[in-house]
């Protein structure tokens, strides 16, 4: 496993949820967005660019809506899905967790769990384990990705891109990755329902809480309830592109046939 902790944490969750996992949610993400993975072989204009940079990170280089290429190639404008209900909360861990009931040990230690509106425990089976949690998230995609296999053969764009065909976006999140060390943690949101679970509001006293302290652990909450952190997101490559075999799925030059999520865990709290 890469040693560097964005990068683990990006290919872990890619496994079981076959989408990217964001390190820095803060950073706008939206559908349409298309650029480079910094990983594995690239163009030659891109090696000296990209020389010190991270590998396995998605670099935007601009947005299919905004340069006239999605009217080009009739591509419809993105849709939003409330992702089951709004005011839920989604789960999404790394397949070496197995999902457990919350210890009473754990509890004792970190009272803030007792007061939490939702809460888990994983227990991590081998290696470094990761974990995401959204609190009431929003999907935005393109209904039929397939129909951006024209456009990622357009000879005018680099070799090699990825467009993000899917993104989360919601108003509160943690994200969570142990060390090798570490076999089970427990993650919660200390906070009272929103007060208008429509428009995905969160309490003002609300708290993410968690009981290691060991790993990287990174929490926020956007107070005024605007869906503005974008914790995940999917990315579609051409198959047999100078890609790298990073966080993508890839797009079948004969076959428009959606790539399916994988397994993995994923949990939705009402």
């Amino acid at each position: 496993m890469p040693r560097d902790p964005e990068r683990t944490y990006t290919e872990l969750l890619f496994a079981s949820s076959r989408k990217y996992a964001s390190w820095d949610p803060e950073v706008p993400v939206r559908v349409g967005d298309w650029g480079i993975i910094t990983r594995g072989t690239r163009p030659s204009w891109f090696a000296f660019w990209a020389h010190r940079r991270r590998h396995g990170i998605f670099l935007k280089h601009g947005n299919i809506y905004e340069d006239g290429r999605a009217a080009k190639y009739h591509i419809s404008p993105p849709k939003t899905h409330e992702h089951q209900e709004s005011t839920g909360m989604s789960w999404i861990a790394s397949d070496n967790a197995v999902g457990i009931g919350m210890d009473g040990d754990v509890s004792a230690q970190t009272p803030a769990f007792a007061n939490c509106r939702a809460r888990a425990s994983f227990k991590f089976s081998s290696g470094r384990g990761a974990v995401l949690c959204m609190d009431g998230d929003t999907i935005t995609t393109i209904d039929a990705p397939g129909t951006l296999r024209l456009l990622l053969d357009d000879p005018t764009l680099p070799e090699g891109i990825v467009v993000v065909s899917e993104v989360h976006a919601t108003s509160s999140y943690a994200r969570y990755l142990g060390t090798s060390g570490v076999k089970q943690v427990s993650i919660g949101l200390s906070a009272t329902a929103p007060a208008l679970p429509d428009v995905g509001g969160v309490d003002v006293q609300a708290e993410w809480v968690n009981s290691s302290t060991a790993g990287n652990f990174k929490s926020k909450i956007n107070r005024d309830g605007a869906r503005t952190y974008y914790p995940l997101f999917r990315l579609v490559a051409l198959e047999g592109d100078n890609v790298s075999n990073g966080p993508m799925l890839l797009l079948s030059k004969e076959s428009r046939r959606n790539n399916q999520a994988g397994g993995g865990f994923w949990r939705k709290f009402r």
